[in-house]
């Protein structure tokens, strides 16, 4: 699958809408009297700009969904911040909107930011018709006439090619590929700035999962949105996102322009992502990556990647590489790419 070569709207060098500096998150855990801490995410730093979709991939366990909560703001024991910023342009003088009023929170959610989860069914509520998740989440930020606000969902759901029939339907009488459907239409019906896409497409089949990720982008062309968009498939990654982060073991290991990540990747763990995909034509067996992802309650000294990779040398068994800038705005953290990766 070619990579999206698109550029996203607006300008690059404008300020960013979302800025994540420096955020450490862990699970802490006690058990028969002894505290552990997981930290799932540790040191991670970016920006999604104005108009682009922003990729995050890796494998599970990477941090990914930790992530993606911390951001958005669902933030449960064990679940707690320890460090860093997650600052919004739509939400000044807050380091995360953990730290924002409720009042505030309930504010920006859906207008401002709005979520398109990995299961429709954590959406909509399953013993309520659809029309009541759209007037519960939607209506308290459109306002107006009920009957304009009806008349604006079902021309809204026409744009994901879905029937007005479908508001007076349950969750469970619908097709997975019409509730993912009912659920992207729910979460940018009020045309939010930014959203967080956490693997939309995962359940679906691949000609639905095509039609899905065509929405999205057609609606984030329309409305100009920014998307964190979050899947361990490259595949899906290179047809839809701008720019792309690599995760691993709780920290960022490159980033940079999506068609660059697949054309040039410098770490030795993306190389292995894009290497494992198929292709058509080539049948050649793909080799898997040996070991397993470090446990992250004692994750390993050095980079975290080093016990699995094939480039690894004295260096990285004892120091962090960080997050350096190359040409065209390539990030990548290896010491094998740049000795100069050093704190």
């Amino acid at each position: 699958m070619a990579a999206n070569t698109e550029q996203p709207h607006g300008d690059q060098d404008a300020q960013p809408l979302l800025s994540v500096r420096d955020l450490q998150a862990c699970y802490r855990t006690s058990h028969a009297g002894v505290r552990r801490g997981v930290r799932a995410v540790d040191g991670v730093s970016f920006a999604v700009r104005r108009g682009e979709i922003y990729g995050l991939a890796g494998e599970s366990s990477s941090g990914k969904t930790t992530l993606i909560k911390s951001i958005a703001g669902a933030i449960r024991p064990p679940l707690e911040i320890t460090s860093g910023s997650m600052e919004f342009a739509f939400l000044p003088g807050y380091s995360g909107l953990h730290r924002a009023p409720r009042a505030e929170v309930e504010r920006i959610r859906w207008r401002h930011l709005s979520c398109i989860m990995q299961g429709s069914m954590n959406v909509l509520n399953p013993v309520r018709r659809v029309r009541s998740s759209f007037v519960d989440f939607a209506y308290p930020h459109i306002g107006g006439g009920r009957k304009q606000f009806e008349q604006q969902v079902v021309a809204h759901l026409a744009r994901v090619r879905l029937d007005p029939s479908v508001l007076a339907a349950f969750p469970h009488e619908l097709s997975g590929g019409m509730r993912q459907r009912a659920a992207l239409a729910l979460a940018t019906i009020c045309r939010p700035e930014f959203i967080v896409a956490d693997e939309p497409t995962t359940a679906l089949d691949v000609v639905v999962q095509k039609e899905v990720l065509g929405m999205i982008r057609g609606i984030q062309r329309e409305t100009g949105s920014s998307v964190l968009f979050v899947t361990h498939d490259m595949g899906v990654h290179a047809h839809i996102t701008d720019r792309l982060a690599i995760m691993y073991a709780g920290r960022l290991v490159e980033e940079a322009a999506t068609a660059e990540i697949f054309h040039r990747p410098l770490h030795p763990y993306t190389k292995h992502l894009i290497s494992s995909l198929p292709r058509i034509g080539d049948d050649a067996p793909r080799q898997s990556l040996g070991g397993a992802p470090p446990n992250l309650a004692d994750p390993p000294p050095g980079c975290r990647f080093h016990p699995r990779c094939p480039l690894a040398s004295e260096i990285c068994r004892l120091e962090v590489p960080v997050m350096r800038e190359g040409p065209a705005g390539h990030r990548v953290a290896c010491f094998a790419v740049n000795p100069d990766n050093r704190a």
